[in-house]
């Protein structure tokens, strides 16, 4: 017995994604879609604006604020998913990765400890 054939799938998927049933799909998605994100981006424009004023006490170049956001905005999303020692766990891996493309090790922990009041995990 063979599988379905790769063409069928693309076909498949074609008629999936076409406009029309893309379009009744989302539709009924669409308010409950804007409630959350109506309570979701008013946070992350507190978070973003915490992260800018942190990065302005420290004297960070403005060019390197785009990657201090971002590192933001992944805390936030990992606080909202993980609690506990997870939370502390995967907050630290994420600093690490951060200062490892750069950043400055000292304000990723400040805007980690101000903001999202997350303490470095235990040894």
């Amino acid at each position: 017995m063979g599988v379905r054939p790769a063409s069928r799938r693309l076909d498949k998927w074609d008629a999936m994604f076409s406009g029309d049933v893309v379009s009744t799909k989302l539709a009924g998605y669409k308010e409950k879609m804007r409630e959350q994100l109506a309570a979701i981006f008013p946070q992350q424009e507190t978070v973003e604006n915490e992260v800018k004023l942190i990065l302005a006490e420290a004297g960070t170049s403005t060019i390197q604020n785009p990657f201090y956001i971002n590192f933001g905005r992944e805390v936030y999303k990992l606080a909202s998913k993980f609690s506990g020692a997870q939370l502390l766990n995967v907050v630290d891996i994420t600093v690490n990765k951060w200062v490892g493309k750069g950043l400055d090790c000292d304000t990723l922990e400040k805007i980690r400890n101000t903001i999202f009041t997350i303490a470095a995990p235990a040894p």
